[in-house]
């Protein structure tokens, strides 16, 4: 506590004296609410005239938060809850589910999905684009399915990538800290004419292990990652452009799984090292023209491979290709806008022991067509937003997303908004069929011999029918975003979603033993089904104070409420349980950004939440998460235009501590430690 006061001391003082600050470094709470986004309808709008929760973060919030991984920038939302599992593997989500593999969030770059097909989720261990190449993040709470397509369940975030004209020159930046972390990001930009732009950008990052939870040894969650970039824009005449891009990236992360089991009575587990290997290829392309009816349109395409590999357990190779088009027109007092998508995922799974896969290779399409129109009944005054969306995939089946919005705008100042939306969740393939090891009991009969009293216990999951339906998420929201000041906006949000045929499990018969990979094996069938029903609400808050020209706070705050429905299927009920009590009730962020002089910056961030109840399969064993609340502190100096120098330090106060534990994936829980960073960045 006695950094945490010398901290608001530091603060309140140099807030003190705000004439030592130049007036060019002075915030300006206007441009930030007129800062644009295109993820809520997929065009452009003003952050304070969006009938949905927004939150945008801006290149600058992303430098001055001293984070290294992009889901550390996300803990700054309302909403979006962000939890460390080790030095590389986060679980995010937005507005409750949370998850190593958090199913009900969509998360694009630039329009494009990095949603995993295979494990319906977002894995977050790989850079998938350099912070440096990032000119904001929208993130939108609330379905966005009737925009973004399934899986745009509980929210939606896309990353929008920097203009290659914004990158001219040269730059490097580099990163050493305690913990054995550091980062390097290099990168060259240029013009071949005025209308054509490129960049190409690289970037390294490395952590050593983190100390174990169970008894403070070493683990094995050393992480390596490296991702390069390249982009390139050309301006046409008529208002069209045309831009290319091309990514890759690596990563490699250890882990210790305690999967060998020891001869003791009940047995103990010996952790074995296992190392996960990620790599990703893209090339894409956009093309945007306006014709002479005044239509305007984009069409996108991509193609990537990626390769995710438990060494010497698992691996799944992917070859995915989406295409997107959209159209928009306005005329008199409406603004229509139309679209279709496709993507093709092929992929091939090679799998032993850890993880079994029923169909070594699978090819998933999904094809989607979405209208929505925007109708000013009022100018300046009132809008209504009405629109759908109709998916079809070979894994799930047909879903309709729906999503109305009315928006009122009493004053420039104030705005109210309402919604309704039904999104869907499609089932992944590793749901379908899919056999996993959870861990060593003995058997029911406990006389039996010596090694069956030993025998490791798998589950192993199939539909007990011949498909699992999509997920279904039904609900309304409500907001009011105002600007009661100059100085001082405010943005409020309230919502309650029903959530219908939830993936769940009914536990069937045990068999002992059985011959996996030529390993003798107690099965546990787990027969997949639709039984999971539930409700979620809670209220979000988001504060921009400037207090002084140059001094900005900004304060965001979660209450998420989950509250399944009791179930006669003791594993659907444990399940739901389970739900409740992993997902955090209070989640906040309190945030100061301070211009102190024109060379030097002072930014505090003060975060927390509250504690989660873990269940581990299939011990039923629960492990309290605790609460936290931290510090983060950065001072910048900027030595002229060109060079900058900073020393950030993260998770300052409090007891060390996990902010999560991993319930699938029998992975070794370790600590989250106070780190000193020290940056420099140089453009030439």
């Amino acid at each position: 506590m006695r950094v945490l006061h010398a901290a608001f001391a530091i603060i309140l003082a140099v807030a003190w004296h705000p004439a030592h600050a130049a007036q060019d470094d002075d915030l300006s709470l206007e441009d930030l609410t007129k800062t644009e986004v295109s993820s809520v309808s997929r065009r452009n709008q003003s952050l304070s005239n969006v009938p949905a929760a927004a939150f945008v973060i801006t290149a600058d919030d992303i430098r001055r938060s001293g984070a290294l991984a992009l889901p550390d920038v996300l803990r700054m939302v309302p909403g979006i809850q962000v939890a460390q599992v080790d030095s590389g593997r986060y679980a995010v989500s937005a507005r409750g589910f949370n998850g190593r593999f958090a199913n009900k969030l969509q998360v694009l770059i630039d329009g494009r999905s990095v949603y995993h097909p295979f494990f319906s989720g977002t894995i977050w261990e790989y850079d998938p684009i350099p912070l440096e190449d990032i000119e904001r993040i929208e993130v939108i709470r609330g379905a966005g399915a009737a925009m973004w397509g399934v899986n745009a369940v509980n929210g939606v975030i896309n990353i929008i990538s920097r203009h290659s004209r914004t990158q001219a020159g040269g730059m490097v930046a580099a990163t050493l800290g305690s913990n054995g972390q550091g980062q390097l990001y290099t990168r060259a930009g240029g013009s071949i004419d005025a209308d054509t732009t490129w960049k190409l950008s690289a970037q390294g990052r490395h952590a050593e292990p983190s100390r174990q939870l169970a008894n403070d040894r070493y683990s094995e969650d050393d992480l390596s990652n490296g991702v390069v970039d390249f982009r390139f824009d050309r301006s046409l005449s008529g208002g069209s452009d045309f831009r290319v891009w091309a990514n890759a990236g690596k990563s490699s992360l250890g882990d210790l799984y305690p999967l060998t089991p020891n001869p003791l009575n009940p047995p103990t587990l010996t952790p074995v090292s296992i190392t996960q290997k990620i790599s990703t290829q893209t090339l894409g392309g956009r093309y945007r023209w306006l014709n002479r009816a005044g239509i305007e349109s984009s069409v996108q395409a991509s193609i990537g491979t990626s390769s995710i590999e438990l060494k010497g357990a698992f691996e799944v190779n992917n070859t995915q290709f989406d295409i997107d088009y959209q159209g928009r027109y306005s005329f008199a007092e409406h603004d229509l806008l139309w679209g279709a998508s496709h993507r093709t995922v092929s992929d091939e799974v090679w799998s032993r022991y850890v993880v079994e896969i029923g169909k070594a290779e699978f090819t998933q399409r999904t094809t989607g067509f979405f209208i929505h129109d925007n109708w000013t009944l009022i100018q300046d005054t009132l809008q209504f937003g009405l629109g759908a969306r109709w998916d079809q995939t070979n894994l799930g089946g047909n879903t309709f997303s729906p999503n109305a919005t009315l928006m009122w705008t009493p004053t420039r100042k104030d705005t109210l908004w309402a919604k309704y939306s039904k999104a869907p969740r499609m089932p992944a393939r590793a749901e379908f069929d899919v056999t996993m090891l959870a861990g060593y009991l003995p058997p029911p009969n406990p006389y039996l011999p010596a090694p069956y009293n030993l025998l490791p216990v798998v589950f192993r999951a199939q539909p007990g029918n011949a498909s699992l339906r999509p997920e279904t998420m039904e609900g309304f929201e409500l907001g009011y975003r105002s600007q009661l000041s100059q100085r001082l906006g405010v943005d409020v949000s309230v919502y309650r979603y029903r959530y219908s045929d939830i993936v769940s499990s009914a536990q069937g018969n045990m068999l002992f033993p059985v011959f996996i990979s030529g390993v003798p094996l107690a099965v546990q069938n787990l027969d997949r089904n639709n039984d999971g029903n539930g409700w979620l609400s809670g209220a979000e808050l988001s504060v921009d104070w400037l207090l002084a020209p140059t001094w900005r706070m900004q304060l965001s705050y979660a209450c998420t409420h989950v509250n399944m429905d009791d179930s006669a299927n003791p594993v659907a009920r444990a399940q739901g349980l389970k739900e409740e009590r992993s997902t955090a009730r209070h989640y906040g962020s309190l945030r100061s950004q301070w211009n102190v002089s024109s060379s030097q910056q002072f930014d505090a961030w003060i975060r927390g939440s509250s504690g989660i109840d873990r269940t581990l399969s299939p011990y039923t064993t629960t492990i309290r998460v605790p609460g936290y609340v931290t510090l983060d502190l950065r001072y910048a100096y900027t030595l002229n235009k060109d060079i900058e120098l900073a020393l950030t330090g993260r998770n300052l106060v409090g007891p060390r501590r996990i902010e999560y534990v991993t319930d699938f994936v029998p992975a070794t829980p370790v600590i989250i430690e106070p780190s000193l960073l020290l940056s420099a960045r140089w453009k030439f």
